[in-house]
């Protein structure tokens, strides 16, 4: 009989100090399989923290803490597997992403055919990001460097209300809060 692998229902889980994570691997059990033993690792140092035959624990952080915390599900035959997921205890999981710009504006500088040009203007309200993305009803258009604040769309089409947006992104990719402008529809 296979060993089942080990995995956390969350890759990451985030709370503040002195509230209660629950941790649970019980997906990683395939139908009819016994597992023997589970050995939970709270702070990723390498102890037992916790054992027993549940694959859902619970566990509390007095204070901030960033690390991961670690199973290991011991079947009743003697295969093993680990799994490991992030913890992040004193900070949400938007924290450190860029949030929204203020003040986005959209100018239609040339228009043709149900079809505008556009410059979006923005300013950041906290932290430049490194680079700034454009989406148009949602979808990414374009990106900038994060020094800019001003950027031009060509094949705006217009024959229903368009929703310009703007978003920061951090070097790793992490995406903020986004803000957005509708321009109206055309008349025919």
């Amino acid at each position: 009989m296979a060993v089942p692998g080990a995995r956390f229902a969350n890759p990451d889980y985030y709370a503040m100090p002195g509230q209660t994570i629950t941790f649970d691997v019980s997906a990683s059990l395939p139908g009819g399989v016994n597992i023997a033993q589970y050995e939970w690792d709270f702070d990723g140092d390498g102890v037992i923290d916790q054992a027993g035959p549940l694959p859902v624990a619970s566990h509390s952080y007095a204070a901030a803490f960033e690390g991961s915390a670690t199973v290991r599900i011991t079947h009743i035959t003697g295969g093993s597997s680990t799994a490991s997921t992030g913890v992040h205890i004193g900070r949400g999981p938007r924290d450190g992403l860029p949030v929204a710009p203020v003040n986005v504006r959209v100018v239609v500088t040339a228009h043709s055919g149900g079809i505008s040009t556009v410059q979006v203007s923005w300013e950041p309200d906290g932290a430049e990001p490194y680079r700034w993305g454009l989406t148009v009803d949602g979808f990414p258009a374009g990106m900038v460097e994060g020094k800019a604040r001003t950027a031009t769309m060509t094949d705006v089409h217009r024959a229903m209300e368009v929703e310009i947006g703007v978003v920061g992104f951090t070097e790793n990719q992490g995406m903020g809060d986004s803000a957005s402008v509708t321009l109206p529809a055309l008349p025919d």
